[in-house]
């Protein structure tokens, strides 16, 4: 076996370790992980049967592909809600989710559920991730040297970059470049930045975990303590009660 296809296999199935992290903690009830979970675990089937380690015919590996590539862009913008700083900014990538998906259809409607119609659509979605991307890293990086809770953030940002970045390049050699020179080159880089991209998501992953559970800790303490101080004014009013006139005045 090639260099490049050990790496093709090794990176194919390294991607569905934060699925099972996603999983193992829960984290699939937040719509954001959930899309992550899916965006992971579709493509990490489809680079199976790309590597003949899983055995699927034309009819539906090829298919297949198209739908990955489709699903790319609204699974990573949905993840990417995550990282949002305020409602509109929430919003403003929800609606972009939707105006993308019309844009597919209408691709889609024009070239069909073709390999040119791929091309295009994976050109804006790739430019669109890298800038949010991009604005979400920077943002967390800034944050994570003072404030050590938007560290997560900032690995699985810098993870989701560092991965549509190289992807810009396999982009190029695969649909823009005629020549296939450098192809095999552009393969074996995507698949090392493939298992480094999802290491940091993987980290990433277990760093916001532990966040999100700090921060369930605090709201169930808090409850508690309204409980209890709730109960203590109540019991207290009760007691106050009984110095009050209670004769019609």
């Amino acid at each position: 076996m090639s260099l490049n296809s050990t790496l093709g296999v090794l990176s194919s199935i390294i991607l569905f370790a934060p699925v099972i992290l996603i999983i193992g903690f829960k984290l699939f009830t937040n719509r954001s992980f959930l899309a992550l979970s899916l965006y992971y675990f579709v493509s990490g089937v489809y680079n199976l049967i790309s590597q003949n380690v899983l055995n699927a015919p034309a009819t539906i590996a090829r298919p297949l592909g198209i739908i990955v590539n489709l699903l790319d862009a609204p699974l990573m913008l949905l993840f990417l809600i995550f990282f949002g700083t305020s409602v509109l900014m929430k919003k403003r990538i929800t609606r972009a989710i939707f105006i993308f998906l019309v844009f597919e259809v209408i691709i889609m409607l024009i070239y069909g559920f073709t390999v040119k119609a791929v091309k295009i659509i994976l050109g804006p979605d790739i430019a669109i991730i890298i800038a949010l991307s991009f604005l979400f890293f920077m943002r967390n990086v800034k944050l994570a040297v003072t404030n050590q809770k938007s560290l997560g953030k900032a690995i699985m940002a810098s993870s989701v970059l560092l991965s549509y970045t190289i992807f810009t390049v396999v982009y190029i050699f695969y649909y823009l470049v005629k020549t296939g020179q450098y192809r095999d080159d552009a393969e074996l880089v995507y698949y090392l930045v493939t298992i480094l991209s999802v290491i940091l998501m993987s980290i990433g992953i277990v760093i916001e975990n532990k966040r999100i559970k700090k921060l369930g800790e605090l709201k169930n303490t808090r409850k508690e303590l309204a409980i209890i101080y709730g109960k203590t004014k109540a019991a207290d009013l009760n007691q106050d009660s009984r110095f009050l006139k209670t004769n019609g005045f």
